[in-house]
């Protein structure tokens, strides 16, 4: 059981996730079972354990006054209220793709600290993510939700963003399937946006999850800050996911962004192909095309690489036991 305690430190240090790694955070953990240390520790402490000169004077700004100018304690009790659970980066639940994803994203940030999770779904092993315009055609609607059923029906869970249009379409064809799932990525824990989609995300909950790295309970919208949050919530929908499909977008905007980072993080992106008539979809199908994604029609290609994949995982899984027996006899 985790104890409020630490969970409030954790949520203090996420609020300067750029401080210091979260595998130098794990580190920490692992040889103390708490991060509680780092509010106590001298410079020259902070300093051995990872922190550059630079961070060593912020972070001793920033946990003089971190507790006293936000109620942590506070925020924890209101998740539980809420039925959210936290994950940290070093619980058993945090989805182990989005780790490895740190790997690949070194010109991106790095992955949370801690997840805020609701709903009923805990397995992050085998999704695919669907993005897409917003402004989609009618050819992007109905290829996001027929797309979206086809990977329910193989067995796998859905990831999006809960906006308009594509992301919308790919959810709703996820649970038309009987058993399918799907998890929302969103800005913000605690305010569904567009809130059309409100009721949409009750039923997520109920068949899959709703996710975020920001939860900030009584804060209301505020769409002059959504833009940047949006974007970075792009890397957790690539990050959780085994490949991305992308649906429809013009050149530009923030399916653009979420390739770029699907690709850093060595994601196999997947783009579809659009109506010749459509030049806005053909540019960001070109540009897709460009940077590497396989063009697709249809499931198929994304059904041959996840079975190549599975593939690959289980003989990977069988050397590494065959090696383990090998050595206990040896031993």
């Amino acid at each position: 059981m985790i104890v409020t305690s630490d969970l409030v430190y954790w949520l203090a240090l996420s609020d300067k996730k750029h401080l210091i790694s979260p595998k130098t955070i794990e580190k920490i953990f692992m040889e103390n079972q708490s991060i509680k240390s780092l509010w106590n520790a001298r410079p020259d402490d902070l300093r051995m354990l990872g922190f550059a000169d630079s961070a060593v004077a912020s972070f001793l700004k920033y946990r003089n006054s971190a507790m006293q100018n936000t109620n942590y304690y506070g925020m924890v009790e209101s998740a539980k209220k809420e039925g959210i659970r936290i994950i940290r980066y070093v619980d058993e639940d945090y989805p182990q793709l989005l780790k490895a994803a740190a790997d690949y994203s070194h010109a991106f940030q790095d992955p949370p600290l801690i997840l805020f999770h609701k709903g009923t779904l805990l397995n992050f092993d085998n999704c695919v993510g669907i993005v897409g315009t917003r402004n989609c055609s009618l050819h992007g609607h109905v290829m996001a939700r027929r797309l979206g059923r086809a990977v329910a029906k193989l067995g796998y869970t859905v990831v999006s963003g809960l906006a308009r249009g594509v992301d919308t379409e790919a959810q709703c064809g996820a649970l038309e399937v009987p058993g399918g799932k799907t998890i929302s990525v969103l800005a913000w824990m605690n305010y569904i946006y567009p809130a059309e989609n409100t009721e949409l995300s009750k039923d997520i909950s109920k068949r899959g999850a709703l996710l975020s790295e920001r939860y900030s309970p009584g804060l209301k919208f505020n769409e002059t800050r959504a833009p940047g949050h949006f974007v970075e919530r792009n890397r957790i929908i690539s990050g959780i996911s085994r490949c991305i499909i992308a649906v429809e977008s013009g050149p530009n905007g923030g399916t653009v962004h979420q390739v770029k980072i699907a690709i850093a993080q060595g994601r196999r992106v997947f783009a579809v192909k659009p109506k010749r008539e459509n030049n806005l979809a053909v540019e960001g199908f070109n540009s897709f095309i460009d940077m590497g994604a396989i063009p697709i029609d249809s499931i198929k290609p994304v059904k041959k690489f996840l079975e190549k994949n599975i593939l690959m995982e289980n003989a990977k899984e069988k050397k590494i036991d065959s090696f383990n027996q090998n050595r206990l006899l040896i031993s």
